[in-house]
């Protein structure tokens, strides 16, 4: 099930955009529900206690608040909804690809425009939901994990510690190295290493400043001089159509 949400202060865009998805979904196998939202704060509200949406479907210019804000307070809960911005003016396209947006339409769209961002959509969630590792813990035992589940990994020793979303942390024995080997077959320049002993999904990551990363709140050193380098590791990633 496809949980969509759609959020725009005008109720007549609200049913445009919505029988644009009915469309889009009508000789597809996918069962789609949909919640629609004419109030952005009354979205936020819904983010901030829990809802999680596979795609959300936003309007940029709404009273009181852009778009582009709501979909930064959707990042702090949620790295992996596919926010596609439906909108009238192309001024704020940059910033909406700095929330990770995964397309950005002009209104009025035609069908195909909005066709192709939902299958863009789509891929990235079907990607997610298919790749996997497995864990051998310290201590016995394996975890088969979700990449997408993984926000950092971090060296202690001989001994890797696994961060997750849901705020479990796992031990494994393996280098930082051999981890970022395995997960560049199964995910190709998802994970970056910012410093000596860290290894991160670019997927997660929050804020990049010029000494640290920050991933759920939670600050990871950035190296000197690796900044540049980072940062373009990241926009690589994020702009790739083959991002997990």
């Amino acid at each position: 099930m496809l949980h969509i949400a759609i959020c725009d202060d005008q109720p007549d865009q609200i049913r445009s955009i919505r029988r644009s998805s009915e469309i889009y979904f009508q000789k597809k196998q996918d069962l789609v529900s949909y919640e629609t939202f004419d109030n952005a704060f009354a979205f936020v509200d819904a983010i901030d206690q829990g809802t999680v949406f596979d795609i959300v479907l936003l309007d940029v210019c709404m009273p009181g608040i852009l778009g582009t804000d709501v979909a930064r307070e959707l990042r702090k809960y949620n790295s992996g909804t596919e926010i596609i911005f439906l909108t009238t003016s192309d001024e704020f396209a940059v910033d909406a690809f700095t929330v990770k947006a995964t397309d950005y339409l002009l209104k009025p769209f035609t069908q195909s425009q909005f066709n192709k961002a939902m299958d863009r959509a789509i891929s990235f969630i079907r990607q997610r939901n298919s790749a996997k590792i497995v864990l051998r813990l310290v201590g016995g035992g394996i975890c088969i994990e979700q990449i997408a589940q993984i926000l950092y990994f971090e060296s202690r020793g001989h001994i890797l510690r696994v961060h997750l979303a849901s705020g479990t942390v796992l031990e494994t024995r393996k280098s930082g190295q051999e981890m970022k080997d395995e997960l560049d077959k199964i995910a190709p320049g998802q994970f970056a290493s910012p410093n000596k002993g860290y290894l991160v999904n670019l997927a997660a990551v929050h804020v990049i400043k010029t000494d640290y990363v920050e991933i759920a709140g939670q600050e990871i050193p950035l190296g000197k001089r690796k900044y540049r380098m980072f940062q373009e590791m990241y926009f690589q990633f994020m702009f790739s159509s083959t991002r997990i």
